[in-house]
């Protein structure tokens, strides 16, 4: 389980737990203890049953929006246990990989497990959703008709017990089938069926459930695509398209309780899959489109299948990132930017591509394109959390004008109740934004936040960060006096450093360790009990000057209070 573990280890440091939630501090003691961390993991594991049960996962869910209207439920899973749960997952990973389809048949695009010892990708690159398209569209020129649908509710509904079934029939010798199992009735509260959404683990799981009614289909002879829980079926009648859809609802049903969305799902002739495909950015409904525009649509078909993966640590990075700025320079990024801007609603896959490419823009253009993403947070709702995430990643090398525009626009949207942020999850980018510029509005924001019974674990530790990035000691020391006089067991601090952490004053000082506060109080905090004695009297910087994780983690006590 070792080499498990440190894959793990390297992914999430690498590459974070999610691609849905902001990266949890947690990482930075990953990064720095690796060791220890492993021997935790490895201690973990061999008493599995009764860390389970004396330090529970600390999860966190959230609602994150996936259009104006639509939202879907996420999990953030506790840091170290998600860590093991990974692992569990990838000592198996390969036999889950053996025994799909195989990748050559070309039919199947969605998370191949092909783990890379220098980038830590769990995932063969050449397998994605682009991928999926490219494919579907040449088989659409062989094909009079296509069936799209895809799986309604896919993780949550995902049942147990079909789980379970695909991974006994996997050639694996060791208990790790018996362990995720475990592991996932904790995550549902025993019920019988769930997946967390976001993370790799789960999506290399979900693959092997899938796998059957992949193979059902094939050995129907149903010519088909998939990408996750996104099925393209071709067919040469109407007769044929409607026998495949019967034959793939009925399969998901009878043998993994799933069932396809009814509003997604459609039979389409080649020519409109083709005009309609999301690789192609056409406007039928539109009178004929000028040249200008038509110049910009064939760009916008490019930019989609352009990757704009950059790995920093690679050793040829900076190579790479020339080569990636080389090749955008050939689309109008900024023109693509305004026609977006200018519609009621965007085209949420090509804005998404479009705001991330602004990071590898000449810095001559990208203050001016920044203040027009954050002038239009409405507009950008469905990819809120990006537009903050790429305006974090740049904010250090924009003007002082710029910067300090952007922090005050996101004080507004916090002091207005912005629909915008009313999103938990976008409010906490938004926090991470606002603390690379401190103002005095700012702090009394912030600290108006804090103490909002409504404001969540998630929330509260990104607040605690933030106010000692901007050096708040006397915010701290007065958060850590509030604690003395907390009655709820859930809310007594169970987790802290017996370490001053650099810090002024006596913020820091006499902590007491974990051991000292009974156990029935302090399990309700999960694995932090556990994480805070690897970490010992070490002094851990998060950007924020050096932090004692203690306080950053009183708020997963507080917020339940």
């Amino acid at each position: 389980m070792k080499a498990s573990f440190e894959r793990a280890i390297a992914n999430v440091i690498r590459h974070g737990d999610t691609d849905i939630f902001p990266f949890p501090i947690e990482n930075h003691l990953f990064f720095d203890k690796r060791a220890e961390v492993v021997a935790l993991l490895q201690d973990i594991h061999a008493n599995f049953e009764e860390s389970l049960s004396k330090y529970p996962p600390a999860n966190e869910g959230a609602l994150a929006p996936v259009s104006y209207a639509g939202f879907r439920w996420a999990t953030q899973l506790d840091p170290l246990w998600n860590l093991y749960f990974l692992s569990l997952v990838l000592s198996i990973a390969e036999s889950i990989e053996e025994a799909r389809l195989p990748p050559e048949i070309n039919c199947i695009f969605s998370y191949r497990y092909k783990w890379n010892e220098m980038t830590a990708d769990l995932f063969d690159a050449r397998y994605h959703w682009g991928a999926f398209m490219e494919c579907s569209l040449r088989h659409a020129k062989s094909h009079k008709f296509i069936v799209l649908c895809d799986i309604s509710e896919f993780y949550p509904r995902l049942g147990h017990h079909r789980l379970e079934n695909a991974l006994l029939h996997l050639s694996v010798q060791s208990d790790a089938h018996k362990r995720i199992m475990t592991f996932l009735s904790n995550f549902s509260n025993a019920s019988s069926f769930g997946l967390p959404v976001g993370g790799p683990a789960a999506r290399i799981l979900s693959e092997l459930v899938l796998n059957q009614i992949d193979r059902l289909l094939l050995t129907e002879g149903v010519a088909f695509c998939r990408f996750a829980d996104d099925f393209h079926i071709f067919c040469d009648s109407t007769e044929e398209a409607y026998g495949s859809l019967i034959f793939l609802t009925e399969k998901l049903f009878r043998n993994q309780g799933l069932q396809l969305q009814k509003s997604k799902t459609r039979i389409m002739s080649s020519a409109e899959f083709a005009a309609t495909s999301p690789l192609r950015i056409d406007d039928h409904d539109a009178p004929a489109a000028e040249p200008k525009t038509t110049v910009l649509q064939e760009q916008a078909r490019g930019l989609l299948r352009l990757s704009l993966r950059f790995d920093p640590y690679s050793a040829t990075a900076r190579a790479d990132y020339e080569a990636l700025k080389a090749e955008l320079e050939k689309f109008d990024v900024l023109g693509l930017l305004r026609e977006e801007l200018s519609k009621s609603r965007i085209h949420i896959s090509l804005t998404r591509k479009l705001v991330n490419a602004l990071k590898y823009i000449d810095r001559v253009h990208q203050d001016d394109a920044i203040i027009s993403l954050i002038n239009n947070a409405e507009l950008l709702y469905p990819i809120f959390p990006a537009v903050l995430t790429v305006v974090k990643t740049v904010f250090n090398d924009l003007s002082s004008d710029t910067q300090g525009l952007i922090h005050r626009k996101v004080v507004e949207l916090i002091e207005n109740h912005s629909h915008v942020l009313l999103v938990e999850l976008n409010l906490a980018y938004a926090i991470r934004l606002l603390s690379c510029h401190h103002s005095l509005e700012a702090e009394a924001a912030l600290a108006k936040l804090y103490k909002l019974p409504t404001s969540s674990t998630l929330l509260r530790r990104d607040i605690i960060l933030a106010m000692a990035k901007w050096k708040n000691w006397y915010w701290l020391s007065d958060l850590r006096a509030s604690f003395r006089s907390l009655s709820s067991p859930s809310a007594v601090p169970s987790s802290w450093l017996r370490t001053r952490c650099g810090m002024r004053g006596s913020i820091g000082a006499n902590i007491p360790l974990a051991s000292s506060v009974p156990l029935s109080n302090s399990c309700r905090l999960g694995s932090h009990r556990r994480l805070i004695k690897v970490v010992g009297a070490s002094r851990c910087d998060f950007g924020t000057g050096l932090l004692p994780i203690s306080l950053v983690i009183l708020a997963s006590s507080s917020a339940d209070n």
